[in-house]
């Protein structure tokens, strides 16, 4: 039994190379970015409603 380290994966896209592990790690990073732009804070309606209440 023996340990085999192969090569990753690559993605060719023009002049663009990039191993298929980090363009994964990368559209991740991207989709979290965009659910912390449309997603509201955890209780953030709540903080509001106080605002109002004390004004």
């Amino acid at each position: 039994m023996g340990i085999v380290f192969s090569a990753g994966k690559y993605v060719h896209w023009g002049v663009l190379s990039i191993s298929l592990t980090n363009l994964l790690i990368i559209l991740g990073m991207i989709v979290v970015f965009g659910l912390a732009l449309v997603l509201p804070f955890p209780g953030a309606q709540e903080r509001h409603q106080a605002d109002e209440d004390e004004s």
